[in-house]
This record gives structure tokens, C-alpha cells and sequence, in this order.
């Protein structure tokens, strides 16, 4: 089984110390590790489009995992920007499994396997702008696990950090099977000081390595148990007077009982959880929906033509 490591801050920084301690223990439980650094990684924008793009290199790895590690400094409360735009170039209906399967299903694209087992794409346009074959290897199932470092102690400056990552692991019905958080010491890699800390991570690796390769729901999630029994975290927001977890959108109900306020879930709220096939079916469907309403581009253009020059645009030179 293979475990790809996603290191998000500098080069022998503590998050990356961390990711290694969790892939070394996941290595002693037999499987096969690799890790990428997210700062050496080239990501298109607007601004940079003749550089090379390494989004397609890097979702190529992943879909050849069965499970990924993600360790991730905290910048401004989140994770950085880069991991963001990594997810938004990567990522997309082509890595969506109801978007792959039902692509598949309806023979809009192949993969046939030929003789020697090598894979045959076929660049047609199809479903929803899916404009790449879909990859089988979208539908097998992975174990994800996450690393959130940050260098103050307060938890509410790294609120934002987990919630990033899981956005990374629930388009591809990731199981997460552990997740932890935790301030720095400071300095370069200074997280290494901390026994307690390396320990937490090794004890992350191993649970991710030994549930690799099963299925979803046989996933046992085996960190904090966090608020929301989906993914597990604290994030809650206040929706039309209901609660919802603000990472995976499972709904609940805020309880106060002798002056304490908690959430109750029930199985029917938590189908509107992200993590859940159920949710990411209806918004499949509900993207259907959305391109049968799409109006004529000829009536946009006609109505945004206002727009296009009604502001000044301010560029920076460049040579």
C-alpha cells in the first residue's frame, strides 16, 4: 500500500518534521512512503500562466496512493495559500467520485486497459466541463490523515487550519482516520523538542497505515472525537436558527442544559455532511440543475458588457 506525505510550510520546518514522524511509523507498519513538498511545487495563476503547472503531476500521485498525510503549517488562523490553490487546480469534478462514476457509467469516456495494462484516455469534452477521461482510480478508496502546527498557543489562531485540509480528502470520499493539532515551540524544525508532540504524530501515521485499503465505512476514525461526529471538528455555525458543522456542513441542533450549550446530530442530519456519498450525490445532482438554467452566453454578454470597463484596473510592471 502506498502513502503519499504532503508537507505544506518550509523545508525542515516542523510541519514537515511532523509529516516524517507519522511516515516513518506508517512505513514500520508496511507501507510504502513517499512525501512531496508543497513549496516545490509550480501552480499556475492569472498572472503566471507561461510557468510550467504541476497541479496534473501532483493529482497523478495522489491517485496513485491509497492514503495521504497532509502537514500543514498555520498562516493568519489557516492553511496557506498555496495549499488552496493546489486543491482548486488538482482538484475539480475530475477528482469527484460521483462526477467519475457517473461519467463512466454513462460511457461518456473510457480508460480501456490494453494488453500490457497501460491506460488509454480519450481527450473528449464531457460532463459538467469534465474535459479530462475520467480516472478509475478516483474510485478506490483512501485513508487521509492531517497535521495542523501552529506557533501560538491560543487554539483560536489555528481555528481554520483543519477545516483547509479537509478539503482536500472528502471530493475523493477520503475516510479520515486521524487528525491532530498543535502549537510550536518556534525556530526551524522546533517541534522536534517536543516528545509529546512526535509521539502524537507517529501514533497518526500508524493509524492511517493500518486502515489503508479499506473500505470507507470501515474506517475507524481514531483521534479526538471533536464536536461534529462526521469530521470530527469544532467549527460550528449558526444556519437560519440550526446548528451546522462549518468544515462538512452536518447539520444539528444547539441543546443549552443547566446553563452549557452543546450540538446534537442525528443520522439524518449528518446526510448533509460532505464526507457522506449521500451529500455528494445530491450535489451532483445539484449541479445538473444549475447548467440546465445556464443562460444563453449571447444574453451574458449582453447584460455584463456594462461591467467589463466600468472600473479603472490598477497592474504591477513587469518587464
Amino acid at each position: 500500500m502506498r502513502l503519499l506525505g504532503l508537507a505544506c510550510g518550509q523545508q525542515d520546518g516542523s510541519a514537515e518534521v511532523l509529516l516524517k514522524a507519522a511516515l516513518t511509523a506508517a512505513a514500520r507498519e508496511g507501507a510504502a512512503v513517499e512525501m512531496v513538498r508543497l513549496t516545490d511545487l509550480s501552480l499556475v495563476t492569472a498572472a503566471t500562466a507561461d510557468a510550467g503547472d504541476d497541479a496534473a503531476w501532483f493529482c497523478d500521485r495522489l491517485l496513485d496512493a491509497d492514503g495521504v498525510i497532509v502537514s500543514s503549517p498555520t498562516y493568519t488562523r489557516s492553511a496557506p495559500g498555496a495549499l488552496k490553490l493546489l486543491i482548486d487546480r488538482a482538484f475539480g469534478p475530475r477528482t469527484d467520485v460521483v462526477f467519475v462514476r457517473e461519467a463512466l457509467a454513462r460511457g461518456e469516456h473510457g480508460r480501456a486497459e490494453q494488453e500490457h495494462g497501460r491506460a488509454e484516455q480519450k481527450e473528449t469534452r464531457g460532463l459538467l466541463g469534465l474535459d479530462t477521461a475520467p480516472d478509475p482510480r478516483v474510485l478506490k478508496p483512501r485513508v487521509a490523515g492531517f497535521i495542523a502546527v501552529g506557533g501560538c498557543p491560543s487554539p483560536h489562531w489555528r481555528t481554520l487550519t483543519l477545516p483547509t485540509l479537509h478539503a482536500l480528502a472528502f471530493p475523493l470520499h477520503m475516510a479520515v482516520a486521524d487528525q491532530m493539532e498543535v502549537p510550536t515551540p518556534g525556530g526551524l524544525g522546533g517541534i522536534a523538542t517536543d516528545p509529546a508532540a512526535v509521539l502524537r504524530a507517529e501514533r497518526l501515521g500508524g493509524a492511517v497505515a493500518r486502515q489503508l485499503g479499506l473500505p470507507h465505512d470501515e474506517v475507524r476514525f481514531l483521534g479526538e472525537p471533536g464536536t461534529c461526529p462526521m469530521c470530527h471538528l469544532d467549527l460550528i455555525v449558526l444556519r437560519g436558527g440550526r446548528a451546522e458543522c462549518g468544515t462538512c456542513g452536518a447539520a444539528g441542533r444547539f441543546v443549552v442544559e443547566d446553563g452549557d450549550v452543546r450540538v446534537d446530530f442525528s443520522p439524518a442530519d449528518t446526510a448533509s455532511s460532505v464526507h457522506t456519498l449521500t451529500e455528494l450525490e445530491e450535489h451532483y445532482r445539484e449541479l445538473l440543475s444549475a447548467a440546465a438554467l445556464e443562460p444563453d452566453p449571447q444574453e451574458i454578454d449582453k447584460h455584463a458588457a456594462a461591467f467589463r470597463d466600468s472600473v479603472p484596473v490598477l497592474r504591477p510592471p513587469r518587464p
